[in-house]
């Protein structure tokens, strides 16, 4: 069984669906029987969809774009 801070540590990989198969249903298990970690992938959920919904309002240059995203993936799990 995952514990919490693994499940913390999935969450990306998780809500962007890229865990394998068993990865996926021991944190849908988890999720099952652990209402603070539903509630920090609820408040993920919301936060993620809000800041690609700020950043698809906003103009920013493609290079600074390419830039942010490439470090928000390289320290994701900092």
């Amino acid at each position: 069984m995952i514990c919490c801070k693994e499940c913390i540590d999935l969450l990306y990989d998780y809500f962007e669906g890229s865990l394998d198969q068993d990865t996926t249903q021991s944190l849908d298990e988890h999720f099952q029987e652990c209402p603070p970690c539903v509630a920090f992938l609820n408040t993920y959920k919301v936060t993620t969809v809000l800041c690609r919904d700020t950043l698809n309002q906003i103009e920013i240059p493609d290079e600074v774009r390419h830039t942010l995203k490439n470090f928000l993936k390289e320290h994701k799990n900092e």
